[in-house]
């Protein structure tokens, strides 16, 4: 059995319709003001460190025989430090660890901070923290040097961003995506 249509049911879709339609028409900004922004975001794969030790017997009598290693490792990736420093003043100093269960993924960094437009000294260090057990071990390629630098002096117009990232291949932190305002002549 077919319920009739409802002249009711066809008037509200149609007056929902016509709402949508019209607040599509509504203007809209998407940032307000005149900041400008400096925007860190990378990935990358930091070092991987694995700690082993092996079981005792105590430890193997309670593994199910079809899983018994006699050594058992954890690993993770080291975690790094990140400051970042705007016209001498620090505006961000924080750790940025690997995500995962066993900690394994890689290190992701995404931070905007807004500036007034002009020109700014930026400054960020990105190194890890503390030594890597057992030394420095083999590196892997695409691994993480210990530390990352970018000091340079950049001026900025309203709303621009200015985007650090990481350089695989040369290995470094970069400006992308930024040129310096051209200078108006005199």
């Amino acid at each position: 059995m077919t319920r009739p249509i409802r002249p009711s049911g066809v008037l509200l879709a149609l007056v929902a319709t016509a709402a949508v339609g019209a607040l599509s028409r509504v203007p809209y900004t998407s940032q307000s003001g005149s900041d400008a922004f400096v925007r860190l975001a990378w990935r990358a794969r930091g070092e991987r460190v694995e700690t082993c030790r092996r079981l005792s017997p105590e430890e193997l009598a309670r593994i199910p025989a079809h899983m018994r290693r006699e050594e058992v490792c954890e690993g993770r990736i080291v975690p790094y430090g990140l400051t970042v420093t705007v016209d001498g003043v620090r505006a961000v100093q924080e750790s940025v660890a690997s995500k995962g269960v066993r900690e394994d993924r890689p290190l992701y960094v995404f931070r905007e901070m807004r500036v007034a437009p002009g020109r700014h000294r930026l400054s960020v260090v990105f190194a890890r923290l503390g030594p890597v057990p057992g030394g420095e071990g083999g590196r892997e390629e695409g691994e993480l040097p210990v530390s990352l630098d970018l000091d340079t002096t950049l001026t900025l117009g309203p709303r621009q961003v200015a985007l650090v990232t990481y350089d695989e291949e040369r290995r470094r932190l970069i400006l992308k995506g930024y040129r310096a305002p051209l200078r108006a002549p005199r």
